[in-house]
C-alpha cells in the first residue's frame, strides 16, 4: 500500500512518489492556543480533565513561560492567541495582566470560558479590546445546567452575558464577538434547539455543537454518539435549530452526525500549536495529554505527543519539526478509522502511535478531525 511513499531523511522536505514536497520558507504558526492553567472552578460531567493519567490539576503557567511564548510569537508574526485548555483561564492569578499585555501588543485575542466570571470581567474585556469570547453552555434549564456543569449557575452566566451585551451597547462596539459551545450528551440532547433562542436574546452570534467524547472512568452512559436513538434526536433538534437561523441571525455550526471521510483538522487548517501550562508544545489539545477514549464502543489509548518545549526551543523550530504531520493533515494522507469497517479489530486503531499507512502519530480516529467535536480556534 505504501511502496511508493517514503520520507526523506532531511528537513523539511518529503519525497512522495514522483514528487518532492517542501515546506515553504515563510511557513509559520498563525495561532497559538495557550493553556494558562489546568485548574478549574467547575467539575463538568463531560470534562476529559478527569481522564488524564497522573494529571496535575493545579498547574498555573508562570510569568517567565508566558513572556517567553509571547516574545517568540511576536518575533515570528503569530497573529492570534486563544486562551483555553484543560482548565478555566479566567481563574489564573495573572489572567488580567496577561490578556492586557497581549492586547497592548496587537494580538487578536480569544477567551474560552465557562462564564463564571463573565459578569465581573465584561467591561474589562471591552476596554482592553478582547476580540472573541466563547462561553460553554450545555443546558437552558437551571437544574440540568447545574447537573452537567457542576456546581455552576446558569443564572450567573446569563447575568454575565446580559452585562456584556449591555456594555457593548454602552461603548458602541461589536467586540468581543460572543459565541457559545454546546457539548451534546444524552441528558441535554432535547435542549439543543433552545440554544438558538437563548443566543438571540443574549447577543451570542454563533452556537457550536460538539459531541461529548467518552473516556475510561467517565460517565460513558451519557454518550450520544454511540446511541442511535440519541443521534436521531440530535438530527431533529439540529433541524429545528437551523430552521431558526433566518429569524434569529445566529450562526449554527453542527457536528457530523456520523463519521465519514469528510475530515478537517482544526489545528492544522488554522496553523495552530497547543502550548500547555508547563510550556510543553503539542500539535493539538487532543494529543497534549495521555488518556483513554471510548468512541462507539472502541477503547483507544491516546498517548501524549510533545513536539517541543518553549523554554528550550524556538517556536519556528517546533513548527518546522512538525512538518510531516502537517503535510498528512493538509493533504488527507491518513486513513479514516472511525468509519472503517475493520475498526473494531484493527490493532492500529487501538492507540495513536501509528496508523495503517505508517504515519506517526495517528490522527485517523480523532473526533475533531472527523468533525464530531469542535475546538474554539
Amino acid at each position: 500500500m505504501v511502496d511508493n511513499l517514503f520520507w526523506a531523511l532531511y528537513l523539511p522536505s518529503l519525497l512522495f512518489s514522483n514528487w518532492t514536497v517542501s515546506m515553504r520558507d515563510e511557513s509559520k504558526p498563525r495561532e497559538l492556543v495557550i493553556e494558562l492553567t489546568t485548574s478549574c472552578n467547575y467539575s463538568c460531567i463531560h470534562c476529559f480533565r478527569f481522564a488524564v493519567r497522573d494529571f496535575n490539576m493545579s498547574c498555573f503557567m508562570s510569568r517567565d513561560v508566558f513572556n517567553r511564548i509571547i516574545d517568540e510569537a511576536l518575533a515570528i508574526g503569530v497573529s492570534k492567541l486563544v486562551f483555553t485548555g484543560f482548565g478555566e483561564p479566567t481563574i489564573h492569578p495573572l489572567f488580567l495582566e496577561f490578556i492586557s499585555y497581549v492586547k497592548s501588543l496587537g494580538f487578536y485575542t480569544v477567551i474560552n470560558t465557562n462564564g463564571s466570571r463573565l459578569e465581573e470581567l465584561s467591561e474589562y474585556f471591552i476596554k482592553i479590546g478582547i476580540d472573541e469570547v466563547y462561553v460553554s453552555i450545555d443546558a437552558y434549564d437551571v437544574k440540568l445546567y447545574k447537573q452537567i456543569r457542576r456546581p455552576g449557575s446558569l443564572t450567573d452566566v446569563t447575568r454575565g452575558l446580559i452585562k456584556l451585551k449591555d456594555a457593548k451597547l454602552k461603548y458602541g462596539t461589536i467586540k468581543p464577538i460572543v459565541k457559545s459551545i454546546f457539548t451534546v450528551n444524552r441528558l441535554n440532547v432535547r435542549e439543543v434547539s433552545k440554544a438558538v433562542e437563548y443566543a438571540k436574546d443574549l447577543g451570542i452570534s454563533e452556537v457550536m455543537y460538539s459531541y461529548y467524547i467518552p473516556y475510561i472512568g467517565g460517565d460513558q452512559w451519557i454518550d450520544c454518539f454511540s446511541s442511535d436513538e440519541c443521534r436521531q434526536s440530535l438530527t431533529i433538534e439540529l433541524r429545528n435549530a437551523i430552521g431558526k437561523i433566518l429569524e434569529s441571525g445566529v450562526k449554527v455550526t453542527k457536528p457530523n452526525i456520523k463519521p465519514s471521510t469528510l475530515r478537517s483538522c482544526p489545528f492544522a487548517s488554522n496553523k495552530a500549536l497547543y502550548i500547555r501550562c508547563d510550556g510543553l508544545v503539542s500539535p493539538c489539545i487532543y494529543y497534549s495529554r495521555s488518556w483513554k477514549t471510548v468512541i462507539d464502543g472502541i477503547e483507544r489509548d491516546i498517548r501524549e505527543y510533545i513536539v517541543g518545549d518553549t523554554m528550550k526551543d524556538n517556536l519556528i523550530e517546533i513548527w518546522r519539526r512538525n512538518y510531516k504531520l502537517l503535510f498528512n493533515l493538509d493533504f488527507k494522507n491518513i486513513p479514516s478509522c472511525l468509519d472503517c469497517e475493520l475498526r473494531s479489530v484493527c490493532y492500529h486503531t487501538m492507540n495513536n502511535e501509528y496508523d495503517c499507512l505508517g504515519n506517526t502519530p495517528s490522527c485517523a480516529h480523532c473526533p475533531y478531525l472527523h468533525l464530531l467535536s469542535y475546538c474554539p480556534i
